[in-house]
């Protein structure tokens, strides 16, 4: 298991991931999303690192599971 600043890390090298502000917007209501959890993987069908991330939007309480495939 990674250590939770190194998914931070992670994500924050990848240029049109940091800086995409839709990344963790709510796709009902437009607001901020709160990261619940976040977990990486080896993806071994595809071989490529997968992190997952649980987000809920505090307003009207969406819940997403979101998928990012690094190569």
């Amino acid at each position: 298991m990674i250590p939770q600043r190194d998914i931070k890390g992670i994500l924050s090298s990848i240029p049109y991931y940091s800086l995409n502000p839709y990344v963790n917007k709510c796709p009902s209501c437009g607001s901020v999303m709160v990261i619940d959890g976040e977990w990486v993987r080896e993806d071994n069908r595809h071989r490529v690192k997968l992190i997952e991330r649980s987000l809920t939007c505090p307003n009207c309480k969406v819940r997403i599971r979101q998928y990012i495939y690094l190569q």
